[in-house]
């Protein structure tokens, strides 16, 4: 008879591994899908908020230019599309590991409140794409006054 011993570390060792395909299978793989792209799409992360003016977009779009995005408004919706090229300068046998995405995105949204299509704010700095989209005039609530008379 042998007595095995508990080692904790390999179990933890192994789940970590575990997840981590996991997570790069669900989030990193370049032509993976998610729920809601078509193949080959990239999935390209975005924050989205509101305030009581506008709603704010955040996208994570490193390596592109402002020349390399397309963006969309209409009074309700509105949409960011655009390409990461991939870069040629290595041939297919050389590869080891290629995990940078490259092919087209885009994510489209519809929101709660129209907005103002022609005063939309975009800034493009360090690979972050931020959107301004202001809320339209005629949808904003606003404080009414009660006049009194005696």
């Amino acid at each position: 008879m042998s007595i095995a011993r508990f080692s904790p570390i390999s179990d933890v060792v192994s789940l970590r591994e575990a997840m981590d395909r996991l997570f790069e299978d669900s989030f990193i793989r370049p032509n993976g899908s998610w729920s809601g792209l078509n193949a080959g799409q990239v999935a390209v992360p975005v924050d989205l908020w509101e305030t009581q003016d506008a709603y704010h977009l955040r996208a994570d779009l490193p390596g592109l230019t402002p020349e390399d995005i397309e963006i969309n408004a209409t009074a309700d919706t509105f949409q960011v599309s655009g390409e990461f090229k991939a870069k040629t300068d290595v041939t297919s046998e050389g590869w080891l590991r290629q995990e940078r995405r490259s092919g087209k995105f885009s994510r489209a949204f519809s929101l709660p409140m129209q907005i103002e299509p022609n005063k939309v704010d975009a800034k493009f700095e360090n690979g972050v794409l931020e959107l301004v989209l202001p809320k339209a005039e005629n949808v904003k609530p606003r404080q009414i006054k009660i006049n009194a008379t005696k």
